[in-house]
């Protein structure tokens, strides 16, 4: 039995090709009729009609689909970096600090001379103004020679203080808290051990005839002092042990090299970094049960290690050479005959119970610690030499003073506006109790 005829123009599907059916044929139910057709004769395109669409391949569709996802998302996330960089002023940590700084063959890194820039503290939106001067130091111009009586600042980020405005920073405070009568120059320099300190005070700083040096000790000097790469660095003299050996040079040039592309993407973008904290937070609390919850292992823990009640050999080794390198610059000083005062700056764990609990924590099955070890090293070493030291935790617990408002939030070691003035009137007594103030 045939089936119904077909009507004009009607199609079949031919394997993968459309064949058109004359008017008049018929398919037999053994579809013999289909075998025995001929092949069909070129024809023109065909277009379908509303009832008939062709449908594109799925594997096309769902690339494409990816595609334009993804350029979605490349957009959006533009639109929202640029309105964060432009509009808000929203940028990375410590953002612009390489466009002021430089290679040094002579201390690893400096100032880039009459450079300027903006920094952006680890927390807050805020940018602080720097600007590099002829001689290399983020200070106002200075001439070699002094028509009064000079007071040179070194140490590291806690001596430069670019956590606040330039008219809130150490030199600037201290100067005016001095009644103008002393000029005081800003000669420190980021990420600088007292090792580079020193190298800086020999060889460069003491050019400007200052009378009196304050270098403020911060608690990573320790640690920098023991780094031997991309910087000079000293070793005791075995034979003798007064004496220290320079090492390190010709100093290694450290390029940025792969770390470049991830440096800016860092610099600009809100969304990387973002996306680059919660990883970062994700993973330790991922590592937390294999290394007890810690962000480093303890013995690279530089706010930590200072305070161990029982030092290792390297550990010891360390605050072997920084007292000494201590007892150096001082000696320095005085041969030029100037005085000379350390301070050691403000470290939260040291004035706030609840920051050394939440540092040791995740190391308390490790070690324990005292955060008055460091001072009373110190004192040791004033006991021994005589050497003028002060120290801003006793000053803070003495007064007792609140910690969250000498410290930028979420810092444990630069001070804030109110923590500069702090420093500047413990600094300004011990002048005038000392007797090193011209009357």
């Amino acid at each position: 039995m045939e089936g119904p005829p077909f009507a004009a123009g009607l199609r079949l599907f031919r394997g993968a090709r459309i064949v058109a059916l004359p008017a008049g044929f018929s398919v037999h139910p053994s579809c013999a009729i289909v075998a025995a057709l001929p092949a069909p004769l070129p024809q023109a395109p065909l277009t379908p009609t509303n009832s008939e669409v062709l449908v594109p391949h799925r594997g096309h569709s769902c690339l494409s689909n990816i595609v334009v996802l993804v350029i979605a998302i490349v957009v959006c996330v533009a639109v929202l970096d640029a309105v964060a960089y432009f509009a808000l002023g929203i940028r990375g940590s410590r953002h612009g600090d390489r466009d002021v700084i430089q290679f040094s063959p002579l201390l690893g890194h400096f100032h880039r001379p009459l450079s300027e820039g903006r920094y952006y503290p680890r927390r807050g939106r805020e940018g602080h103004e720097v600007k590099v001067n002829s001689r290399g130091f983020t200070d106002e111009e200075r001439d070699i020679e002094k028509s009064r009586p000079r007071v040179l600042l070194i140490g590291d980020s806690t001596t430069e203080a670019w956590e606040v405005d330039p008219p809130k920073r150490p030199h600037v405070v201290l100067e005016e808290l001095l009644g103008g009568k002393y000029e005081v120059l800003n000669c420190g320099v980021r990420a600088y051990g007292t090792d580079q300190c020193l190298i800086l005070l020999e060889r460069i700083a003491m050019a400007f005839d200052p009378d009196i040096v304050v270098y403020t000790f911060c608690i990573n000097d320790i640690r920098d002092n023991g780094k031997d790469y991309a910087k000079p660095w000293f070793e005791i003299d075995e034979q003798d042990t007064t004496r220290l050996i320079e090492r390190g040079y010709p100093i290694a040039k450290v390029s940025a090299g792969g770390d470049r592309t991830s440096g800016r993407l860092w610099k600009y973008s809100l969304v990387y970094r973002t996306f680059g904290l919660a990883v970062s937070k994700f993973g330790k609390r991922f590592r937390g049960a294999e290394n007890g919850g810690g962000v480093f292992p303890l013995e690279d823990h530089y706010e930590l290690t200072p305070y161990k009640t029982v030092y290792d050999e390297n550990e010891s080794a360390r605050w072997a050479i920084t007292r000494r390198l201590v007892r150096r610059m001082r000696e320095s000083s005085n041969a030029s005959g100037a005085e000379f005062l350390v301070v050691e700056c403000l470290h939260l764990p040291e004035i706030s119970e609840e920051a050394a609990a939440e540092l040791t924590a995740p190391y308390e099955l490790e070690a324990e610690f005292d955060f008055g070890k460091v001072t009373c090293a110190f004192q040791g070493l004033v006991d021994d030499t005589g050497l003028a030291f002060v120290s801003m935790a006793n000053e803070v617990k003495r007064e007792g003073l609140d910690p969250a408002e000498l410290m930028p939030p979420g810092d444990t070691i630069h001070l804030s506006a109110e923590g500069i003035r702090l420093w500047a009137r413990v600094v300004e007594r011990e002048f005038r109790e000392r007797g090193w103030l011209e009357q």
